[in-house]
C-alpha cells in the first residue's frame, strides 16, 4: 500500500528538496505540498493525505495546526514534524498518537532521508499473538525498546539510532502505551523481555 504524503514548508528550496528526494522512496507518494497553514488546511480537505511532513514555523501560524486539522479529517493519519529546534520540540499530549517522529531540519541529506523513511514507512507486524504485544511494536520500536533494555537514556538511544531527542522520547511514549505500562515499568519490562544485547 502507497502512503501518500502531503508536505508543508515554508522554505521553498528546502520543500523542493524533500519533494525531489522523497520521490525514490518506494511506498510513498507525494501528492501535495503547501508553503503555509492556509494552504495546508486546503491541501488536507482536498487530498486527505495518510501522512504529514510539516515544518513547526510557517508565516500564518503553528504547523501542529495543520496536524490537528487532518488529525480531524483522518485520526489514523501519521504526521512527522521537520524543526530546526528539534531537540527541543515537546509534542502536545493530543498528537502522540499521530507524531511518529521529529527531523532536525540541519541533518544532512542522507540523515533526513533515513528518518523520514524510517519513521513514516515503517510497519506494524501483523502477526503479534505468538509473543504478545512486544510482537505488535514496529521494527523501529523494538529497536528503541532493546535499547531501554541495555539501560540507555533517551539521549544515548537518540546518538545511537541517529534520532532527535524528542522523536525517542516520542516512539517512548507510544511503546509504555503499546505495553501498556509506566515509564518507570517501561524499562523493567524491556531488560526482562529482551534483556541486555551484548
Amino acid at each position: 500500500m502507497t502512503l501518500r504524503c502531503l508536505i508543508v514548508e515554508d522554505q521553498v528550496m528546502f520543500l523542493q528538496l524533500l519533494c525531489k528526494m522523497l520521490q525514490g522512496l518506494p511506498g510513498l507518494e507525494v501528492v501535495g505540498s503547501a508553503t503555509n497553514c492556509h494552504a495546508g488546511f486546503e491541501a488536507c480537505r482536498k487530498l486527505r493525505p495518510d501522512a504529514l511532513i510539516l515544518d513547526l514555523a510557517l508565516p500564518d501560524g503553528d504547523g501542529l495546526g495543520v496536524a490537528r486539522f487532518l488529525r480531524l479529517l483522518r485520526p489514523e493519519a501519521k504526521a512527522l514534524v521537520l524543526s530546526a529546534q528539534a531537540s527541543s520540540f515537546v509534542c502536545p499530549e493530543e498528537l502522540e498518537a499521530m507524531l511518529v517522529g521529529v527531523v532536525d531540519k540541519t541533518s544532512t541529506y542522507e540523515t533526513l532521508r533515513n528518518v523520514i523513511e524510517a519513521a513514516l514507512l515503517q510497519e506494524t507486524p501483523q502477526d503479534a499473538e505468538p509473543n504478545g504485544p512486544v510482537a505488535a511494536l514496529t521494527p523501529r520500536q523494538l529497536q528503541i525498546f532493546s535499547l531501554i533494555g541495555q539501560g540507555l537514556s533517551n539521549k544515548a538511544i537518540a546518538h545511537a539510532t541517529g534520532l532527535a531527542v524528542a522523536t525517542v522520547e516520542t516512539h517512548r511514549k507510544a511503546i509504555a502505551r503499546r505495553l501498556n505500562c509506566s515509564g518507570a515499568e517501561l524499562v523493567r519490562r524491556a531488560a526482562l523481555d529482551l534483556g541486555p544485547v551484548p
